[in-house]
């Protein structure tokens, strides 16, 4: 069982590049706080990124990724001691095909590529809380232990330069396996990957992962799960809500309520066969679960899900 696939899964992830940059400085651009997590991929040339609560900016290089997962507003400056009063807004019409949009100054070119990653915010919380307010991934780290990385990088890069049919479906796509990377890049570099993302990596806390997502409608315990964890009861129970901010009881829960969800959304099964699936042996104690997580009862949920009554319309 991939613990990482499902929680993309549940969480919708999207995404696309919004544009190529091609500025020559002195350049400064200010960007807002955004509902998207923003992403900015240096191709050529070098710059600064200024972020609140940081006492200095920090310097990016070819190969840079930088990643905002909760749309944090910052600056991007051509260097440190350009003023950053001289900032201005992205622009709300985006180019076509990419663009670029270029500034032509004096200084030397920067070429970077904008983009964005779109999430459910209701979807499965516990990931979207793990991810910190910035990524930075370094161009040597990529380049010696993530390759793959650099190749996503690359081939976007390519598709948004030559645009032909079916680029757009392609770069979406690529972006996707972008985000998907720099979380394990993040994930594999970082000692301070915290919540669910450092408990997946965990090598015992993973293994209860693994079990409570293998089977989410099995009548767990604590002691089965911390059994799998290699662990007691006691530590196991102590470690995970340290790390993932939850008891392994309400992570199980959260699970199978996001599992019942997608199933009221995309198939035709019964309310009864998803109250068994998900672990609960009546449709009553089902519904008050469901109820207390996302604020409806299971059938107005259904009833009120476009998504789900196209699927139902299909079949």
């Amino acid at each position: 069982m991939d613990v990482l696939t499902e929680l993309l899964d549940a969480v919708k992830l999207g995404g696309d590049v919004f544009f190529r940059c091609a500025f020559s400085g002195p350049w400064v651009m200010d960007i807002g706080q955004k509902p998207v997590a923003e992403f900015h991929l240096i191709v050529e040339g070098s710059c600064c990124v200024s972020i609140s609560g940081r006492a200095e900016p920090v310097m990016l290089h070819p190969g840079d990724i930088v990643l905002f997962p909760h749309g944090h507003a910052h600056v991007l400056l051509d260097a440190p001691e350009t003023p950053q009063s001289a900032g201005y807004e992205i622009m709300p019409d985006m180019p076509e095909n990419y663009g670029p949009v270029a500034l032509n100054g004096s200084g030397p070119l920067l070429g970077m590529l904008c983009g964005y990653f779109s999430f459910d915010r209701q979807g499965h919380s516990a990931l979207t809380h793990a991810l910190p307010p910035f990524i930075h991934i370094q161009s040597e780290d990529v380049a010696e232990d993530f390759p793959w990385l650099l190749s996503t990088m690359q081939f976007i890069d390519h598709e948004t330069k030559h645009v032909r049919p079916g680029t757009t479906a392609v770069v979406s796509r690529l972006v996707a396996v972008l985000f998907i990377q720099i979380l394990r890049a993040y994930i594999a570099s970082s000692s301070q990957a915290s919540g669910l993302l450092g408990a997946i990596a965990n090598p015992r806390i993973g293994k209860a992962l693994v079990a409570m997502h293998g089977e989410p409608g099995r009548a767990w315990t604590l002691g089965e799960l911390a059994e799998h964890a290699g662990m007691s009861r006691s530590a196991f129970a102590a470690g995970f809500q340290s790390q993932v901010n939850q008891t392994p009881m309400q992570y199980l829960t959260e699970w199978r309520m996001h599992k019942a969800r997608a199933m009221l959304e995309s198939s035709r099964r019964s309310m009864g066969d998803i109250a068994e699936a998900c672990g609960y042996q009546s449709e009553s104690s089902f519904s008050k679960a469901f109820k207390k997580q996302f604020g409806s009862s299971p059938g107005a949920f259904r009833r009120g899900s476009s998504s789900g009554l196209e699927s139902l319309e299909s079949k």
